[in-house]
């Protein structure tokens, strides 16, 4: 065998192995089913900050604060943390209006394709009422560039993804 030949089969070598991994990793991806919120493991959603603070601090950037265990809520099976009573009890009483849309997911890959990629809640933006948290500041950046159609395409993707975890849910 020539040097030329050994290249290419060490190269091909390489090729299989890397794309046997990358297939594996999105094979588990794929089986790994998400909930309509997203949680960390000790079940609290949105990494403990308070949902309703993203709307009442006035301050764009100041929006995102954690909240406390002792005002606490629990909500479509998690836990949500706030900074007070008032905002325990205005998410009590409406907590479909501030819960994150697309579950806590990051709504950029939520309008790419689907994909149910968890957010970083000092990410946010609340846009007509609604709040989105992203999961990187290139995301939310995309997201922006083209809001209205990724809404659209976020909106018909999570549509589905709800419908598959509640399909999932009767299959127990």
């Amino acid at each position: 065998m020539n040097n030329i030949t050994k290249l290419l089969m060490l190269i091909s070598t390489v090729v299989l192995v890397i794309g046997g991994g990358i297939s594996l990793y999105f094979s588990l991806q794929d089986n790994q089913p998400i909930a309509a919120i997203y949680t960390g493991a000790d079940g609290v959603a949105i990494d403990g900050f308070d949902a309703v603070a993203y709307y009442t601090s006035g301050n764009r950037s100041g929006g995102a604060h954690k909240g406390a265990p002792n005002f606490q809520v629990s909500w479509s099976g998690s836990l949500w943390y706030f900074r007070n009573m008032e905002n325990q009890r205005t998410f009590s009483d409406e907590p479909e209006k501030y819960a994150p849309q697309y579950g806590g997911y990051d709504p950029f890959g939520m309008a790419l394709n689907g994909t149910a990629q968890p957010a970083t809640p000092e990410l946010w933006a609340v846009v007509e009422g609604k709040l989105y948290l992203f999961h990187s500041g290139k995301s939310r950046k995309l997201w922006q560039e083209n809001e209205p159609e990724n809404r659209k395409n976020a909106d018909d993707h999570w549509a589905k993804v709800i419908q598959q975890i509640r399909y999932r849910a009767q299959m127990k």
